[in-house]
């Protein structure tokens, strides 16, 4: 099963150039830290567009995606060459919904279970709208690592072990660029298959922040 796409008209917006960073460490990494998730939880309103890689025991699945986000409000928008070649995946207070290319509807009220229910893949979507940003899931036990600018290395938090490879500049932010997740108890379809391994590779591209 793939994705759609789709656009969500913004009346305003602000694109994130992606420049260089720095490379000099900062004196204290914990403040820098501390500092830094003040910043960042401020993002809550944004369109990405990257790529996206699946891999479990015995396939893969690749595709582009575009995120745009409003608060409570999710679509996500994946186009692929396998499948069918389209999903989108809307969610709000309502409850979640997910299209496909040839207009068969899935519901359910999360979008982590509706997802797996119509393609077999565990994404932890709620998870991803923290770590996108380089944030831990708030009020949810994790093991942190920070790099020399006080920014999220690596993550285990829910099961999941998120590993930060690159940070690149949009505006005034430092946000990820290339995330490595995996999970070695994820669910699979076959109750008799016992424990299965997951990996989850996102690419980001391009960031826009909605004011």
């Amino acid at each position: 099963m793939r994705p759609s796409v789709s656009l969500v008209l913004f009346v305003s917006f602000i694109t994130g150039c992606a420049t260089s960073l720095p490379s000099s460490p900062v004196e204290d990494i914990d403040a820098a830290w501390r500092i830094r998730q003040v910043e960042l939880r401020q993002i809550t309103a944004w369109q990405v567009l990257g790529r996206l890689a699946l891999r479990a025991a015995n396939q893969g699945w690749h595709a582009s995606l575009r995120w745009d986000r409003d608060g409570e409000k999710v679509r996500l928008d994946f186009t692929g060459p396998l499948g069918r070649g389209h999903l989108r995946l809307v969610q709000d207070s309502h409850g979640a919904e997910l299209r496909d290319a040839d207009q068969r509807v899935w519901r359910a009220e999360n979008p982590e279970t509706l997802l797996y229910r119509a393609t077999g893949w565990a994404l932890p979507l709620n998870g991803l709208n923290y770590w996108v940003v380089g944030l831990p899931v708030p009020a949810t036990a994790s093991t942190q690592q920070l790099d020399d600018q006080g920014r999220l290395k690596r993550l285990v938090q829910s099961g999941w072990d998120i590993q930060f490879l690159e940070y690149t500049r949009y505006g005034e932010y430092d946000l990820p660029s290339k995330l490595f997740i995996t999970r070695r108890d994820a669910p699979s379809e076959d109750p008799a298959a016992g424990e299965e391994f997951l990996e989850v590779r996102l690419s980001i591209e391009r960031w826009t922040f909605i004011p």
